[in-house]
């Protein structure tokens, strides 16, 4: 069978480089509180490989060109940062410890937890109820891995009770943002 032998140039379309990678948070920082995000999601993420159509999810899309509904992001939280409980009905979510500690946690109420330390990986299956934060005395990294959504990854769901403390703290529309992106409110709600 035939190779392929692509030029330097075309080879760099396949290659991201770490500091070169835009926050997703700079895409929505004029409509979203930096504040209001990071209830949301990690302190700082960045999206590494995303499928080209992917521009209206959270993630956006990364410098690497991937298939439909997936994604790989790095997400970067300080001590005691990390997202609240959220739920990806159709996406897998698979998680890989690259600097720091993590706890994991699962369960409508997040009742159920381990800890991921360096290089250590779960795989969170749709439709469960998980978060993340840093558990470590240092910025923690995490590899994470979106596959499978249905819906280009725009499955995230968070409690309807995240509404009203994201209304209090930062008004409706920011809220009306967030769905913008790809967020919603319904998780746990038949």
């Amino acid at each position: 069978m035939k190779t392929l032998n692509i030029s330097p140039d075309e080879m760099q379309l396949h290659i991201a480089r770490y500091n070169e990678l835009t926050p997703n948070k700079s895409r929505t920082a004029g409509n979203i509180p930096p504040e209001a995000r990071e209830m949301m999601t990690a302190r700082e993420t960045k999206t590494v490989i995303a499928y080209d159509g992917a521009k209206d999810t959270p993630w956006g899309n990364g410098p690497i060109a991937g298939p439909k509904s997936f994604a790989v992001v790095i997400a970067e939280c300080e001590p005691g940062n990390g997202p609240g409980l959220h739920v990806h009905q159709n996406t897998t979510e698979t998680f890989t410890c690259i600097k720091g500690r993590f706890r994991i946690e699962w369960g409508d109420t997040g009742e159920h937890s381990t800890e991921l330390n360096l290089f250590d990986t779960i795989s969170v299956p749709p439709g469960v109820m998980r978060r993340f934060h840093n558990i470590s005395e240092e910025n923690g990294l995490l590899y994470v891995i979106l596959q499978g959504g249905e819906k280009n990854l725009k499955d995230v769901e968070f409690a309807p009770s995240m509404v009203d403390d994201l209304r209090t703290r930062f008004g409706a529309d920011v809220v009306k943002e967030l769905e913008k992106v790809g967020y919603s409110f319904t998780a746990g709600i038949e």
